[in-house]
């Protein structure tokens, strides 16, 4: 079974690979990718950086079954289109937790879109203090065909500016990781990490808010907690937390490790601080992956122009601004460019095209955190070292000599 399943593996890294020597520049990899063949390990993921911190909860048939429609979609098209599934596609995607799949089991993990809801906090709006919350179901309605055993699902159109037409703050990752993992907590974390990969530096988080990443809570309509489990950082840690790590670095294309930051002066993690680095995933059969996300598509090796005509879309410069990021690419490297890029997305910005122009003139660095010094607090004197209590025979050699100085004392003449 095991050679079997490493065979299936194989051919699934062969089918989903780009050919060797192929620029993973952005405009091409979309459209090779997109319109690869129908197979679901070849597929990829195309998702709203906001969908990676949303808050829902789902079982793991569910996830994987969301992934699977997910990736059914034409980021081409201005409008959702129907997504039909038929029994054997899902029973695909149950094969790891048992083998009689039944219609009822795809129903009752269909049902749960309808059932849940997902919370996803918009972008802030210049002049608003809190950022806006969009809360609606996944799926708005399911036709189910016990003929033929198959359901037909419709995305609701709210989710449209997060997994269509999306050209910044976006991640990209393929099916075949995310359904090799057995846990709903290691798919939510590898999602989390996917969307932070490109950034290339520590990223920090909360833990309540990495508890609501992972789908430890699930909301109402309202969006008021209906359920919360691990609410202990112990319990969190031990059945999500470190689980959820350890399937992510064995099966999927990036490893992970994290440090815990306590709040000063007391034993309670408050945050931690995640790495994500991407694997070097071997070729098979002389063929390689796409493994960057964001903008990083369009910097292939000679992809220059494909970086510009990103940006220039992205930010909508004009040609005297493209002309000048040429410049500072021709003198400075690309990697200058993505760091300005990855500066100016930080946070929302009233005007990103001038804010990039600025950071590349002034070389705009990023802000840095200060973590004031720990106080060392002075060490109280230890306590004088007490005697330890004589033991019967010193204390009486002790006698003998005492009487033996009074005895010579009174000998000596007056």
């Amino acid at each position: 079974m095991r050679n079997i399943r490493d065979l299936r593996l194989c051919n699934a890294f062969r089918i989903g690979a780009l050919q060797k020597g192929e620029e993973l520049c952005k405009p091409h990899f979309m459209q090779e990718v997109l319109e690869a063949p129908q197979r679901q390990v070849s597929r990829v993921v195309v998702q709203h950086n906001a969908l990676a911190e949303a808050r829902y909860r789902l079982s793991l048939r569910a996830q994987k079954l969301l992934i699977r429609l997910i990736a059914e979609l034409d980021q081409k098209s201005e409008d959702f289109s129907e997504v039909k599934l038929g029994l054997g596609e899902f029973a695909a995607l149950a094969a790891q937790e048992r083998n009689d799949v039944t219609f009822a089991h795809f129903c009752d993990a269909a049902k749960q879109f309808a059932g849940r809801f997902v919370v996803i906090t918009q972008p802030p709006v210049l002049g608003e203090a809190q950022s806006r919350q969009l809360i609606c179901h996944w799926i708005s309605s399911m036709e189910q065909n016990i003929n033929d055993k198959s359901i037909i699902f419709s995305f609701d159109k709210k989710l449209k500016p997060y997994l269509l037409g999306l050209k910044r703050t976006f991640f990209v990752y393929r099916t075949l990781y995310a359904f090799n993992l057995a846990s709903t907590y290691g798919i939510r974390l590898y999602q989390w990490a996917k969307m932070r990969e490109y950034l290339r530096r520590p990223q920090q988080i909360s833990v309540d808010e990495l508890r609501c990443s992972l789908g430890t809570i699930e909301f109402d309509g309202r969006g008021k907690v209906v359920k919360e489990s691990l609410k202990r950082y112990a319990d969190f840690k031990r059945v999500a937390l470190k689980p959820a790590l350890k399937e992510v670095n064995e099966k999927t294309d990036i490893s992970l490790a994290f440090k815990e930051l306590k709040q000063p002066g007391t034993k309670i993690v408050q945050s931690l601080v995640f790495t994500v680095r991407q694997k070097e995933v071997p070729a098979a059969g002389g063929l390689e992956f796409p493994a960057e996300s964001q903008f990083e598509l369009s910097f292939g090796e000679n992809g220059s122009t494909e970086v510009l005509a990103y940006v220039r879309d992205a930010y909508n410069l004009n040609n005297d601004q493209v002309a000048k990021i040429e410049g500072y690419v021709q003198r400075k490297g690309r990697e200058y460019l993505r760091e300005k890029i990855t500066l100016t997305e930080l946070e929302p910005r009233e005007n990103a095209a001038r804010y990039l122009m600025a950071a590349l003139r002034d070389d705009f660095k990023p802000p840095v955190r200060y973590v004031p010094p720990k106080k060392k607090t002075p060490r109280a004197p230890a306590p004088p070292e007490k005697s330890a209590p004589l033991e019967d025979e010193e204390r009486a050699a002790r006698v003998r000599m005492l009487r033996a100085f009074r005895q010579s004392v009174g000998a000596l003449p007056q």
